[in-house]
């Protein structure tokens, strides 16, 4: 008898479960990489902890379907995104969208949005109002990382630009006068500003570069892959309850007090 023959011969209750048990399959555990400072996406907090937005989204949905959480944000961001390739980790928790990548990856809805800014030092500002206002000027930004296609495009083809690999420490090359200006998320670099106690040295220069929706990003080969629609829903749910925009308060607070709180 086929699955679906026998899921169809089951009581209504009874046809739920085994329903459940079939979208598993293949998915115990989900293995999750993301960014190990991108607060309040995911982050790793003083304890040690591996927490953020995109983690408590999935944590919800595992606890609901039964399904194991694998954490791996200690893995380094470049090292993961060639693991997602090979399906070797199931989801990246958090990642904007590019052509290239959704080519490669499959995305969930987003959940959330992040400013791209460019940070200056406070006492080596220039004017700034959009990305052609970087001409002439040296840059840095993290190493492995994108900010869109159209950032991504023009930097590599327009802009003087360092790849940093040390993303919690990007500021020093602005503190030292190797760059100009430091290309980051709003909130990765609020987060490194208060961190490293330096609100009064670095500024981020209004308006943004662009805003970007902030996804999860899966493994085509995954099997956790074939959850996205119900991820989907779930994510539409806590949306319209409040409940991303709670959570996200409660890591943010956490980080600006350097004792993050769990969800």
């Amino acid at each position: 008898m086929s699955i679906s023959s026998a899921i169809a011969d089951e009581p209504d209750a009874s046809k739920d479960q085994m329903i459940r048990s079939v979208a598993i399959q293949g998915c115990e555990t989900m293995s999750v990489g993301g960014a190990e400072g991108w607060e309040p996406i995911t982050y790793i907090d003083e304890n040690g902890r591996q927490l953020g937005l995109a983690i408590d989204i999935l944590d919800e949905y595992a606890a609901q379907h039964g399904i194991h959480l694998n954490l791996m944000l200690d893995i380094p961001w470049s090292r993961s995104i060639q693991m997602l390739g090979k399906g070797e980790i199931d989801v990246i928790a958090g990642a904007y969208f590019t052509k290239e990548r959704n080519r490669i990856y499959t995305y969930s809805a987003p959940f959330a949005f992040d400013d791209v800014m460019v940070f200056q030092h406070r006492q080596n500002r220039f004017p700034m109002n959009n990305i052609y206002d970087l001409i002439g000027y040296r840059g840095a930004r993290p190493q492995g990382g994108s900010y869109g296609d159209y950032i991504d495009h023009y930097a590599q083809t327009s802009l003087d630009m360092i790849y940093s690999p040390t993303g919690n420490r990007i500021f020093d090359v602005l503190i030292n006068g190797r760059a100009d200006y430091v290309m980051l998320g709003r909130y990765d670099g609020l987060t490194n500003l208060y961190k490293n106690h330096l609100e009064d040295v670095i500024e981020p220069a209004e308006p943004p570069l662009a805003r970007n929706e902030v996804l999860l990003m899966f493994s085509r080969q995954s099997p956790c892959a074939q959850h996205i629609a119900e991820i989907n829903l779930l994510i539409k749910r806590l949306k319209e309850d409040g409940t991303l925009e709670r959570w996200t308060t409660v890591h943010l607070r956490g980080v600006m007090n350097e004792t993050p709180s769990d969800s």
